[in-house]
């Protein structure tokens, strides 16, 4: 029997919890703020963009690709002559160290145009999130792609040449 009571104690301990204060709830009164809306109403999203960028930005985006495949292509030349003077020679060569140099800095140039390809694909997230027109960041993008494309083509056969 007393088993039976000390296996009680803590239902009773549990339901006797429940019978607590009043004043220790929340209130389900209705509060100030919501009885009284701010004056100046709920917020309101902004306005979305229709533009991302202008003709003009675009224009000098693709110039800034243009002036460094020029400067690609100005280094290719040296890069094409060292590479092939690096053919079928050891890497611990001077010949393949002066290639595999040239061939860093083509990449260095090429960098310089794939930053303005990324540029680019940054304002089409940000013109189709904003439900801009997108039809001149897409022409303009098509460009540097391009450009983007023929360099690595040219440093395939650049590697190719080395026997990379």
């Amino acid at each position: 029997m007393r088993r039976k009571i000390l296996g009680l104690l803590p239902l009773i301990a549990a339901v006797s919890a429940c019978a607590g204060s009043d004043t220790r709830y929340p209130s389900l009164a209705m509060r100030s703020f919501e009885v009284n809306p701010p004056p100046s109403g709920p917020a309101q999203p902004p306005a979305p963009t229709r533009r991302v960028v202008d003709s003009a930005t675009l224009a000098t985006m693709v110039e800034r690709a243009v002036t460094a495949n020029t400067g690609f292509t100005r280094q290719q030349t040296d890069a094409a002559r060292l590479a092939r003077a690096a053919a079928g020679r050891p890497v611990e060569s001077d010949a393949r160290a002066a290639a595999l140099v040239a061939m860093a800095d083509l990449a260095a140039q090429r960098g310089e145009t794939t930053s303005v390809l990324a540029d680019l694909d940054e304002l089409v997230a940000a013109a189709s999130t904003t439900f801009a027109p997108t039809q001149e960041i897409e022409t303009a993008r098509t460009q540097v792609l391009e450009l983007v494309n023929s360099q690595d083509a040219a440093m395939a056969r650049l590697w190719e040449t080395m026997g990379q």
